[in-house]
């Protein structure tokens, strides 16, 4: 996945518009449509604070290792669980471990 596919799609995850990216950017919406179509890269300074804007490292914009998660209700619901800590979020990590390996466990007797 390239930069451009990255910053479009996590900006559609959240559900910002480009012309709301560009303003919390501080870039203008016409740089931001070339950056996301491809035809242009953001230099240092922009891809910094569009991260910013979107609220993830510039790493995350660069790097293709990153996990992209496709469902919007999804992503949000990673998010939220993302800012919890402690107990709470132990223990929907190990809810959501026991609910992953029930389904391959039923996938691997079904098949």
């Amino acid at each position: 996945m390239t930069i451009s596919e990255r910053i479009r799609l996590i900006r559609q995850q959240k559900n910002i518009s480009q012309n709301e990216l560009s303003k919390a950017a501080g870039i203008n919406v016409k740089s931001l449509s070339r950056y996301e179509l491809g035809t242009s890269v953001p230099p240092a300074n922009a891809l910094k604070a569009i991260a910013d804007a979107l609220g993830v490292s510039a790493d995350a914009l660069l790097s293709d290792d990153t996990a992209q998660i496709k469902d919007k209700e999804l992503f949000k619901k990673f998010e939220a669980i993302q800012d919890m800590g402690g107990d709470t979020k132990k223990m929907i990590i190990n809810f959501l471990d026991l609910a992953i390996r029930d389904y391959k466990a039923k996938q691997a007797y079904a098949g």
